[in-house]
């Protein structure tokens, strides 16, 4: 799974997620760039992360959910799972909702 912001929010939001005690428990994070043919840039930073069980999923989402909500003019956070790509604007149950039953749906 992978998690990209644009700006300077991606070292922030990675501090965020690394200090979450819920996210510590059953997540392996780490920072990467990639190339991105078609980015404007030609390289993207993101968060990359290995989940212990689904469980560990919920409270990722939450987590960059809650961190959302603490940030002014906050860029939106993308989150790729199984090349399913998921943007995340707001700090609202229904998208936390969204993002989790997205992500979630087996591929076929």
């Amino acid at each position: 799974m992978r998690i990209g912001v644009k700006d300077d929010a991606l070292l922030p939001l990675y501090r965020w997620l690394g200090e979450d005690p819920d996210v510590q428990r059953d997540t392996t994070l780490s920072l990467s760039g990639e190339q991105r043919p078609d980015e404007m840039s030609d390289t993207l930073d993101v968060i990359n992360v290995v989940l212990s069980n689904t469980i560990a999923f919920s409270s990722l989402v939450t987590a960059i959910v809650a961190w959302l909500g603490t940030q002014r003019d906050a860029p939106p956070v993308q989150i790729e799972r199984d090349g399913v790509r998921v943007t995340i604007n707001d700090d609202s149950p229904e998208t936390i909702r969204r993002v989790i039953e997205a992500l979630s749906q087996e591929n076929s």
